[in-house]
């Protein structure tokens, strides 16, 4: 790897993140996107807000899986398995 691109703060706009891991010069192929030479690393806030949420966990998860991104939770990911987790 020659480097790192952090991206944060998509907030469920999947036509704003394909756009912008375009421009960064991610390709995709075989479902995946791939930059030749760099990672990204998602810095949470994936949802909320916008309407393309379940779109943009797709793409940072088969990012992920394929060894072309890494995830940090943010605290809207956090708060959407907070609500969804019965307390004790």
């Amino acid at each position: 790897m020659d480097g790192y691109d952090i991206i944060g703060d998509v907030h469920g706009c999947a036509t704003q993140l394909e756009a912008l891991l375009d421009k960064l010069g991610y390709r995709a192929a075989a479902g995946e996107y791939r930059h030749p030479s760099r990672q990204a690393i998602f810095v949470g806030d994936l949802i909320d807000r916008g309407d393309g949420q379940l779109r943009v966990l797709e793409i940072v998860k088969s990012m992920v899986e394929a060894g072309s991104a890494k995830i940090v939770m943010g605290n809207h990911e956090f708060n959407a398995l907070a609500y969804h987790t019965e307390w004790p």
